[in-house]
């Protein structure tokens, strides 16, 4: 089965680009249903390579590879292979990673998280839904994981016309997972907690704000989930405070705090109406994270997602101490560095705050930004550090 592409799109594809958009599709044969793998070809026949098709999908082509190879258990398992090759020696001081990272590592809407012997799998596309055998008997036998749990309960998944999907893979999974970053024991419960299960893409500025952090200080960690950024604080000697809507994930934090033998202050609420009471209250913080869920999931959001920005760092700024730090992140793809700069600098104007940037970071290692995949960079992150 074909799916003939327009001309102004081989470029890309040839490139190694992996989605094929409504636009660039000229015509498909007749009888290919969601999720088929099918030939790609130009509008002169020729071949261009295999891919997912969904004619429904948002994203139609889902590009798989630019070879006349079968699309079976045993390429599966080499991309899997591929993928734990690019991290090795990549990941420290924790049993926990990403493991797969979809079209990042030639896997189209395959996200997999190790965290010890157990993964956690995610089937975001009708394609990778197709093949769900073959892909989770990959993952079984490259990863060498005793147990993995599914949480395909995500919005691409909707988008793409299928039902949600949780539930055991293989093996005995325990309700709660467990596993360590640096000298810090953490655990969640897969079944209630989000994506799945904690953000590992966070380690890195974790480790970096722990550093900044000194003991006596006031740590605030704003939207915080289960609060990984307060617990490597705690662990430095400061005094933290968490703030988020989830109730649960605030209930995880204390847990896992207390079985670290640390305390972690927490304030359940929507975080812009507490940072105002915190202002109110005269609070003062010495580093402080602004880490909002994805607030931009379309180019037209932006604008709204920067105000927020604004409006919850200026609220920081105001708190913050002379030579304080705060870091910025976004985990939405349309959002830019600048996008983040330009928010921290009206926030600073309205905070009366100056302030210079001391780093720009991006996701860690194991969520590989593949230059051909511009998707792939999605986590971008400003600190900050305010003038006497």
């Amino acid at each position: 089965m074909n799916v003939t592409i327009k001309t102004q799109a081989l470029r890309r594809l040839r490139g190694r680009y992996p989605f094929g958009h409504a636009g660039d599709i000229l015509s498909s044969d007749a009888g290919i249903g969601p999720g088929d793998v099918v030939d790609v070809v130009g509008e002169d026949k020729r071949f261009i390579g295999r891919g997912y098709f969904n004619p429904q999908g948002a994203t139609p082509l889902r590009m798989l590879t630019l070879e006349r190879e079968d699309i079976n258990e045993a390429f599966y398992r080499r991309r899997v292979r591929q993928a734990l090759a690019r991290r090795a020696g990549e990941i420290h001081g924790t049993d926990a990673l990403r493991a797969v990272y979809a079209e990042a590592d030639g896997l189209p809407g395959v996200v997999a998280d190790q965290f010890g012997a157990v993964l956690a799998v995610q089937l975001r596309n009708a394609g990778a839904e197709r093949h769900r055998e073959l892909i989770v008997n990959a993952l079984k036998k490259e990863t060498g994981a005793a147990a993995a749990y599914e949480r395909s309960d995500t919005g691409e998944r909707r988008r793409e016309g299928l039902n949600m999907q949780t539930g055991v893979l293989w093996g005995e999974v325990p309700d709660r997972i467990r596993f360590h970053e640096d000298d810090l024991e953490l655990f969640f419960e897969w079944q209630s907690a989000q994506k799945t299960g904690f953000f590992l893409d966070q380690r890195d500025n974790r480790r970096m704000l722990a550093n900044l952090t000194q003991p006596g200080q006031a740590f605030l960690d704003v939207y915080s989930y289960t609060g990984g950024f307060s617990l490597h604080a705690a662990r430095r000697g400061a005094s933290t405070l968490a703030l988020d809507k989830d109730a649960a994930a605030l209930g995880t934090l204390e847990a896992v705090a207390r079985a670290n033998q640390l305390t972690a202050g927490a304030r359940l609420g929507d975080a812009l109406e507490v940072l105002t009471q915190l202002e109110r209250e005269k609070r003062r913080f010495d580093v402080a994270v602004l880490d909002p869920p994805t607030l931009a999931k379309r180019k037209d959001d932006v604008p709204a997602a920067k105000r927020i920005f604004t409006e919850a760092a200026a609220h920081v700024l105001r708190m913050l101490t002379p030579g304080g730090y705060l870091l910025i992140s976004t985990c939405a793809h349309y959002l830019r560095v600048d996008d983040l700069l330009d928010a921290a600098r009206v926030a600073a104007g309205e905070a009366g705050a100056a302030a210079r940037v001391v780093a720009v970071t991006y996701q860690p290692a194991d969520h590989p930004f593949m230059l051909a995949v511009p998707e792939s960079l999605y986590l971008k992150s400003v600190l900050l550090r305010t003038e006497a």
